[in-house]
Order: structure tokens, then sequence, then C-alpha cells
């Protein structure tokens, strides 16, 4: 059967079909049986089954192990983003400065061949020195001599020009890195972590599986569609393949891979997220003929025809010739490190850099928000405001930070229909070949409209402010656990959970561990900080912040002095707690903010008290509730103010952090887990109910919030509880704009 497809298909196309015989030489019917049988085998499942908690604890320790190998050895032996894509948006010339990750170095020299000026830092000094004998190199040798090193693997070569050539132009730290591995290196393609993943892959886990012929198909340079008719009718094996590193390679080896499992959990919301990637690969790119990444580790070198345009030969004197100008800086660090000094050049009136470009592959998939802030924010003051472009890809099917939301991207479109091209046809030539990125991001300094400021812990630059100390701890949590019971035998009078009454409940609850509020919490509320780094802060200045259950003023801290003195005019904390507010002013006193910072005692749910106290409706730009929420008996009424006070036409912006009921995804799970959630979901919302503390579902907003009112991002995770380490609720945050 399948033979007689390939033959057709070489009829049709005047071809010899002796090629695909030398792939194809088993029966179809068999192989898909064969395939199948195997895939859904007792013996199969009995070995995952006993290999499951090992992959347990792979998973746990995934990124302890990726860290741990940075200083020590390569990662990355090829970067895995396509500087194709970029470099069709970008369009770099002699007049753009750019900054990027080094990796494997293949991005920076790529752009170096346009003529830009190139700065690449990496953490990882093994990178560096990666990238430094790339660059030395360049810079002396033929282009043939260049090409038999790093694409046909010719290391007995480089060792023979490394000492007295090569060794005298590299710095100490990477002098030292390749005399330990310049006796042992043979080969750059299976080179470092990855380079040892990618063996183990497509050398021996492809031919396990029946996808062996592959790399005759790669070595033979078959045509697309006929490489497509084969995966067809074998695709039972590509399904497998995605099947098996979802459930084995992805918890075992996504550390040698150079991928952090924060990254890989931005694609949890997908279905069959390695089958997308392997159809992305198959059927959007010419694998055969054009895909180097996965050319080259099939093969186990790059050929002239397919390979990185570092190593073509019609790029190689421009290359040489901009590397002899100096056009590539390389820096062992962090981006923000290296512009942290940049900055202090700037102030000492020395020669620094001003960036046209910030080229920033996909690192920032596994940075917390806070990170990504910190990054962004002295990104943005290094950038040239009037041309300056930030570019990023991701894994996630959209931007995955409200940081990076609010630089107002636009998403490039990697896979462009050909323009006649007939249904299932792609433009070979102008895709991402690599496949793994679910989307890429490009954004203008000039259009963004939002500054991204710093943030802070504290005010006070004592980090002993707040007292987290086991025995203060253990005090204030039996004061919160006591609390229902002294109730219960009247030790504290109980109201009706009317407004009023509502309000004394919580002024009983709080009045009496209010000066150690904010250092029992410290450890407990996990959505509060990332939900306050993430908030938007517009260049205008003159911003309104209404902050609803802000008790103590503690949240106005995550956002520095200067930085709420430069952009806000009013910043609102609203409370039902008089003793918290109390608390709250004596803050804001003592740095200096009580200009701006108004402390109000009401409750936000009474209209009266709300139009008495606070702004004008539709004068505010943010309305923020931190764990306040999930205690405010009226929610509905609460949502509703505040979609009331904030601007209309898409400047208005709610924020809310606080405990969840469950996370959204359990329909992902499989039934007996489920089915645990959902008893764990019932026993969380019964404990913190004793509290006054009622856990948020989705339902929550879609009852309090009208239309106008639309969800921008939500980001939801399990956060531990001080003295109950097994209680684990779910926290999150998510922000909504008023259109």
């Amino acid at each position: 059967m399948c033979e007689r497809n390939v033959n057709r298909s070489a009829r049709i196309k005047g071809k010899n079909v002796s090629m695909k015989q030398k792939f194809n030489r088993l029966d179809c019917t068999n192989r898909f049986e064969d395939a199948l049988g195997w895939c859904m085998s007792p013996v199969m499942w009995f070995f995952l089954s006993i290999i499951s908690p090992f992959l347990f604890v792979m998973k746990q320790v995934t990124d302890k192990l990726l860290f741990f190998m940075v200083g020590r050895n390569v990662i990355y032996n090829v970067n895995w983003e396509d500087p194709r894509v970029e470099r069709a948006v970008l369009k770099l010339n002699e007049d753009d400065n750019v900054i990027t990750i080094a990796s494997a170095g293949c991005n920076s020299l790529d752009y170096i061949i346009d003529g830009a000026r190139v700065t690449a830092c990496d953490l990882n000094d093994c990178q560096i020195a990666l990238c430094e004998i790339k660059v030395a190199c360049a810079k002396i040798l033929t282009y043939d001599e260049f090409f038999s090193i790093f694409a046909s693997n010719d290391c007995d070569f480089l060792r023979e020009i490394y000492p007295k050539r090569l060794r005298p132009m590299l710095t100490a730290p990477s002098a030292s890195f390749w005399d330990e591995k310049i006796d042992t290196i043979d080969s750059f393609m299976y080179f470092g972590a990855s380079g040892g993943l990618a063996y183990v892959a497509f050398r021996i886990f492809f031919p396990m599986i029946g996808l062996g012929w592959i790399r005759n198909a790669c070595a033979e340079r078959m045509p697309p569609n006929e490489f497509q008719g084969i995966i067809d009718v074998n695709k039972v094996y590509i399904k497998t393949a995605a099947w098996l590193i979802k459930k084995v390679l992805e918890p075992f080896a996504i550390a040698f891979a150079g991928v952090p499992l924060r990254q890989i959990q931005l694609g949890n919301k997908r279905h069959n997220t390695w089958l997308t990637v392997f159809e992305n690969i198959i059927y959007r790119t010419d694998f055969c003929g054009d895909n180097y990444f996965y050319n080259g580790y099939i093969l186990g070198y790059f050929d002239k025809h397919c390979c990185p345009n570092y190593l073509k030969e019609e790029n190689f004197a421009r290359m040489q010739a901009n590397l002899k100008k100096g056009n590539l800086t390389l820096y062992t660090g962090t981006i923000e490190g290296f512009l942290k000094e940049n900055m202090a050049l700037k102030a000492a009136k020395k020669p620094y850099d001003t960036f046209t470009v910030a080229s920033l592959l996909d690192h920032m998939d596994w940075m917390p928000h806070e990170w990504i802030n910190s990054e962004i924010s002295i990104l943005m003051k290094n950038m040239d405001p009037a041309t300056g472009r930030v570019f990023w890809r991701s894994f996630a099917n959209d931007v995955h930070s409200p940081i990076l939301q609010h630089l107002n991207p636009v998403e490039i479109d990697q896979y462009p229909e050909v323009e006649g091209a007939h249904a299932g046809q792609y433009a070979y030539h102008s895709c991402d070949r690599v496949g793994m990125y679910f989307s890429s991001w490009i954004a203008n300094i000039s259009e963004c409209g939002n500054t991204i400021e710093p943030r802070s812990i504290s005010w006070s630059d004592d980090s002993t402010t707040f007292d987290t100390s086991f025995l203060t701890t253990l005090k204030t949590g039996f004061k919160i656990v006591s609390f229902p019971i002294k109730q219960a035998i009247g030790l504290v009078e109980t109201q009706k959970e009317t407004a009023n009454g509502h309000g004394k409940n919580i002024e009983a609850f709080y009045q009496d561990q209010a000066s150690v509020y904010d250092s029992f919490r410290e450890n407990f509320l996990h959505a509060r900080c990332p939900m306050l780094t993430c908030l938007p802060t517009k260049t205008s200045g003159d911003m309104v912040w209404i902050d609803v259950g802000g008790g103590t003023a503690r949240n106005l801290e995550f956002i520095p002095v200067d930085v709420l003195k430069a952009r806000f005019k009013k910043i609102i904390v609203v409370d039902i707690s008089p003793s918290l507010l109390d608390v709250a002013k004596a803050r804001v006193a003592k740095h200096g903010l009580s200009d701006i910072v108004e402390c109000v005692c009401c409750d936000f749910t009474d209209e009266r008290s709300v139009k008495k106290h606070l702004p004008a409706a539709g004068s505010v730009d943010i309305v923020t509730f931190s764990y306040s929420l999930s205690m405010i008996p009226n929610k509905k009424c609460a949502l509703e103010n505040a979609e009331r006070l904030l601007k209309s036409n898409g400047e208005g912006c709610l924020g809310v952090a606080d405990f969840f009921e469950r996370s959204g995804r359990e329909h992902l799970l499989q039934y007996p887990i489920q089915l645990l959630r959902f008893i764990e979901s019932k026993a969380h919302k019964y404990y913190f109910r004793c509290d006054g503390v009622h856990l948020l579902t989705d339902e929550v907003f879609e009852n309090g919030l009208t239309s106008t009112m639309s969800k921008q991002f939500e980001e939801k995770f399990r956060g531990s509880v001080p003295l109950l380490p097994i209680l684990r609720p779910y926290q999150g945050f998510a922000f909504f704009a008023k259109e």
C-alpha cells in the first residue's frame, strides 16, 4: 500500500522511486499495527508505571539541575531561535545597536552579517567561551577552514591551531574552559547538554520508534511534498514520539535541553503541544532541504545547502570584516547587569551605548514577573526613544506577562500564507523553522504609552522591617485561628452580617494584630507582589489609584516612593478597619507621602460612602483588591463600584490578587486527580470560611462585572500557608480593563 503511494507520487513528479524504497522497505500496515501494539502494550504501561516515581522526582529537581550546569558546561550548542523571523521584521543595518542573549552565538553572528553592532550577554561563562572561539576562528581562518570546524566537526584541526593561534585571542575564563575541553571535543553538533540530548533523541530514540529513515531523507534532501506524504502514511510514529516526549522526556530531559519548568508550564492550557510542534516542523517547513536546526542534529553535521547564515560562504566575508571592526561585544552576566553598568557610564559622563534593538530570544518565558519588570524597566532607559524596538518569542500562545502587555506589542505572523497558494501549502522560506514557539512579538518604544518602572520590596532599607520569625508567626497565627473560637464562646461579640456589622467584625478581628499584620502575611499572600509589580504606570504622571481593603498601606511599598510621586496625583487606601488605617497613616507620613496618599475608613459596598469619600465615577485609573475581595460579603456590589469608578476606553484597570477555589485547569487532569482536587477545594473552602474568607471563583467576576470589563491577564498557582505546609490553596491575580 505505502509503496504504491510512493510510486504514484514518483510517477507524477517524474522521479526515480529507488530512493524512497530505502526509506520505506517495511509494509506500512505492519508498521502501523506494530507501533500501535507497542504503544498499547501492557509491557510499556508497566514500564512507565515503574519509572513514574523517578520521572516525578526528576520533574521536581529539573530547574535545580539546569542551574547547577550553568557555569560548569555549555548548555546550548546551537541557538534554538530562528534568526530569520526577527531579521525579516527588524531589518537590521549599520545604524542598529543590538543587545541580545549570547547563547551559542548563532543569532549574534547573524546580526553581525547585516552590519549591526551587537552586545551579547550570557550568565553562563561557558556559553561565552563557545562564542569566543567561534569569533576567534572567524577572524583568522579562511571560510573553508571555519566551515570544516563548526559545520563538519573537524576537531582535530581545531586542536592543531588552538594553542598558538586561538588561545591568545581568548579571555582568561574562556581559555581556561577550552584548555579543559579541547582534547575531548569531537563534535560541535553534539557538544554540551543540549547536544548530548539531541544525540540520544535523534540518533537513538528516533530509530527505536521507527523514525530512523528520516536521517536518510535529510541526507538525500527529500522534497517537502514527498517527505510529508510518507509522514502522512506513517503518522502513528509521530504521535507516538509526541506522546513519549510528553510522558517521559519532558520531565526527565528538559533540564538538558536548557528549558526551565516554568517555560514548559506556559503550554499547560494547550492540548497535544508536542504533536503541534511536530506538525509545525513537518508541514510548515522544508524539513529536509532548509531546516538546519533538525538536519544538523539528525545528520550530525551541517552541509553548505542547509546551515545557519554565519556558516554560508556568501556571508563569511561580511561577518569576518564586521567582527574585525569590533562590532561584537561579549559580556559574562545578565542583560540587566550589563545595562546597569552602561547606566553608570552614562551617569559618569563616559561613553555609553544607546540601543535600537533588544532581541531577547525566549528567556523571559521562565522569568517571574518581578524579574521581567526589573529587566524591562532598566532596558527602557537604555533604548533609543525614537527607534527602539524590543523583540521576543514565547512558548505561550499570547503575551505571558502584564509587564510585556504594557509595551503594547504586536504579534508577528511566523507562518504567513503564500499568495495564491492552495490550502495546505505553505511558504517554506518564510516561517519559523524551529516550530517550538507559539508566538513572537515586537514592541516599538515610541508607541508604548506606558512606562515600565522599578519595583521595591519595602520603603525601608532595613531588611528586618517585617518580623517573620517563627515565634511571631506562631503568635499571630494563634490569634487568627482562635478568633472563631472566641466568637463561638462569647469572648468576642459577633455582629449580624450587615454592612455595619461586617465592619465591626473586621475591626474586632484585626484590632489586636494590627501591629504584626504585615509580618504574618509576608509569607502568606503570594499573589500580592506579582500583582503590584505588574500594575501599569502611564507617562502622564497624573494617575489616580484606589486600593480597596488596603489596610496598613503595605501594598504601596511595592512601588518606590519616587515612582509614586512621579506617576500618581492621588492614592486612596480604603479599609473598614480603623486600627489598620492607623498603621497606614503612620507609614505614609513617615515616608513623606501624606500629600498624595489619603486613608479613608468606609465600606466600599456602601454606595453613599463611596460617593462621599471617593472620586467621581469614571475618573480613576486603577482599582485594586489585594486579598480583600474574598473578605467582602457583597462581592458583586464591590466589583460594580470599582467598575463605575474606573476610566473607560481601556484606560481604567482593575487588579485583583486573592485566594481562589479552583485553578481552572481541573478538566485537563485524570479523573482520580480531579476527584482529589475537588475534595481538597471543599476542605480549603471550609477552612478559610472560618476566618471570614470566601474563596473566589470565576463566577464572582462573571456576575459582578459587565461586558465592558475585559480580562487582560490571569495567573493562578498554589501557595503555602504559614504553620500549615500541607495546606496549599490556589492563589492568583487577574487584571481587567474597562473598554
